[in-house]
């Protein structure tokens, strides 16, 4: 009878067994349920970070990156502007010399001679020197002319000096137009022959302005000082006119 017993209670437990393993143990059922919720609850998290803005596009594929904006290297070089607007200083200055410079009267467009000017007394004589706009073109004078006496190849004394009475302004000589320089001539009797040393001369030279070429006119019966320490010639700036 005790035998049976035991028999019962082993059948009791392989009937326990089967039956656990068909439905399994609460313990189980619970474990499974939550990693169920888990997994749910991971699924709606990933779907949660990987959601689109509203038109589908992601944020950063939307907003346009810095470095496919328009670059600064498109634009216009501030540096660039004023140079093509403006012409430099320096530049413009060198184009107003250089158009100073070929307007100029050239020694070869011009013819010079002497007029009796404004006559002689006091022991000086006031010859115009004259200088007559040859050419074809319009040209101009300004300033003072280089002059001198001259008996054959030689300077006699001193060149002329500069007479600053008159202020120097620009004559515009239009082919055939004239313009006039009053000379100053001091009588070389007015001074001792040893400070003076006369001389004859045969020739005035005379370097127009800004110019290297000279003219050569007539000068017979005009006596110099060989002693360049005595000043005998003077020359005022251009004025228009022979007159």
């Amino acid at each position: 009878m005790m035998v049976s017993r035991r028999n019962n209670g082993s059948n009791g437990l392989s009937s326990g067994i089967g039956s656990s393993q068909r439905f399994g143990s609460p313990t189980a059922g619970r474990t499974r349920l939550a990693i169920v919720l888990t997994a749910a609850l991971l699924a709606g998290s990933l779907c949660a970070c990987g959601s689109t803005s509203g038109d589908g596009t992601s944020p950063s594929a939307s907003a346009s990156s810095p470095a496919a904006s328009q670059s600064p290297s498109s634009t216009a070089s501030p540096s660039a502007s004023p140079s093509a607007s403006s012409s430099s200083p320096s530049a413009s200055a060198s184009s107003s010399a250089s158009a100073a410079v070929s307007s100029a009267c050239t020694t070869n467009e011009l013819t010079a001679k002497l007029t009796q000017g404004a006559g002689g007394g006091a022991g000086s004589s006031y010859p115009y020197l004259v200088l007559t706009n040859s050419g074809s073109r319009t040209c101009t004078l300004r300033g003072y002319p280089g002059v001198s006496l001259r008996h054959g190849d030689t300077q006699i004394g001193a060149a002329a000096e500069r007479d600053r009475t008159v202020d120097a302004s620009t004559i515009t000589l239009q082919p055939g137009q004239s313009a006039h320089s009053a000379l100053r001539i001091v009588n070389a009797g007015n001074f001792d022959s040893s400070d003076c040393t006369p001389t004859t001369a045969d020739t005035l030279l005379i370097y127009p302005p800004d110019q290297k070429e000279s003219i050569s006119i007539d000068a017979t019966g005009v006596t110099g000082c060989a002693n360049s320490d005595t000043q005998i010639l003077y020359v005022q700036v251009f004025q228009q006119g022979e007159e």
